[in-house]
């Protein structure tokens, strides 16, 4: 008989990673503050957050996340994702990354913070600089990567700071439509394979502009072929492309998906809670990307997330297109109107 959701041990995971990232994360060390994200907004949903962090603590985090600011002496506004080493005294060689600065204002939102110390002027023009003529979004400048990522990054953070006008969305939403496939899902770009991952950045962009439903880039018959093709992609948990084996972190992007389309209600909540809850490591917490491998950052906090949505007894609720708590989400909008 399973065990249910080990909480106590997935807290002490998440607080482990909060205290010192661990080796096997030296890779990561450009997208620190994504993984400073999954750590307090899986503590946030597991209402753990206010009581392990002191008012210190939290305010140093907030600091911290100030110092990865690239203000408007930079190339490209924003935050980095970590400290780097300075070169000279020259920002010629710092720039912003969109994917890092979605997380880092997430972040801040999640510890309470005002959102006051954000050149927001400067990070609204970075993205409207950084939209290329197909519609998608440069990662951090130009010639870096660009796909669908980039896209969602770019309308979150112009959602979060209340400012949609640096998008061209004529260009965006012509480059979603191109990157529809027939089969029902939404690939990176056009051509490209339908995603889970993608899907979902497509489908909550639409959702926070406020344009899923007006069918100025999907149709009813488009959504309901997307639903159809979400569907699919279960067999116990979900997977994210055809003919691949299930991943505990697409019960997140392919539920939250469903969630936003009103059809969260159609998949088998049963045997994808099933799957999730054989995918926790039940000595160290935390989850697995599938049983019995290592659990990790990113796959601990997705799987959270996807509890969330199936509405697990003692978590909070959470906002499925911007990725956050519902409160956190009201805290995002309560900052705008001030």
């Amino acid at each position: 008989m399973s065990e249910g959701l080990l909480v106590r041990k997935h807290v002490k995971f998440l607080i482990r990673h909060l205290n010192v990232f661990p080796e096997q994360y030296s890779t990561l060390d450009t997208s620190r503050v994504t993984l400073l994200f999954f750590a307090v907004s899986a503590l946030d949903l597991l209402g753990e957050l206010n009581s392990l962090l002191t008012e210190d603590r939290r305010k140093s985090i907030i600091d911290w996340i100030y110092k990865l600011q690239v203000s408007s002496s930079g190339r490209f506004c924003g935050f980095r994702g970590c400290l780097d080493v300075a070169i000279g005294h020259t920002n010629a060689y710092i720039t912003s990354n969109l994917a890092q600065t979605y997380s880092a204002l997430l972040c801040l939102t999640i510890l309470g913070d005002d959102l006051k110390g954000v050149d927001r002027a400067a990070v609204l023009e970075t993205v409207r600089k950084s939209q290329k003529d197909d519609g998608s979004f440069w990662s951090e400048g130009y010639g870096s990567e660009s796909d669908m990522r980039f896209v969602y990054c770019a309308v979150a953070i112009s959602h979060i700071l209340q400012d949609h006008s640096c998008i061209e969305w004529p260009l965006l939403k012509r480059f979603i439509r191109s990157s529809l496939n027939y089969d029902g899902g939404i690939g990176q770009g056009p051509g490209d394979e339908s995603h889970g991952g993608s899907t979902f950045c497509a489908i909550a962009s639409l959702s926070l502009a406020n344009r899923l439903w007006d069918g100025s880039v999907l149709s009813r018959r488009d959504i309901e072929r997307l639903v159809k093709w979400a569907l699919w992609k279960q067999e116990e948990g979900f997977h994210g492309r055809a003919h691949k084996a299930d991943d505990s972190c697409y019960a997140f992007w392919i539920g939250a998906t469903l969630e936003i389309l009103d059809a969260h209600h159609l998949m088998d909540k049963e045997r994808l809670r099933s799957f999730l809850l054989i995918a926790q490591d039940r000595n160290l917490g935390g989850f697995c990307k599938i049983p019995e491998e290592s659990p990790d950052m990113l796959h601990t906090y997705f799987s959270i997330a996807a509890f969330s949505l199936l509405h697990e007894p003692g978590l909070s609720p959470i906002n499925a297109s911007l990725n956050v708590s519902r409160h956190v989400y009201e805290h995002t909008r309560r900052l705008a109107e001030k």
